[in-house]
């Protein structure tokens, strides 16, 4: 029963945490002030990319655990 609780709490954490991540990365695609010249900015969609990429991954992982769970 521990393990279970436990996990679910945990998945509870990843996705809030992961879904602010994504929010943040979402509206980082359309800045609304002009950084200067001098100022190297990412590409946004590849920011985006990389922040559901990672929350994929950790999710397959999470399933993995999850089936392990006794």
């Amino acid at each position: 029963m521990l393990p279970h609780l436990l996990f679910w709490l945990i998945v509870v954490v990843f996705v809030a945490g992961q879904a602010l991540l994504v929010r943040a990365a979402w509206r980082l695609r359309r800045p609304q002030v002009q950084s200067p010249d001098r100022v190297p900015r990412s590409d946004p969609r590849g920011d985006l990319g990389w922040t559901l990429i990672t929350a994929a991954a950790t999710a397959v992982m999470f399933y993995a655990a999850y089936a392990t769970l006794p």
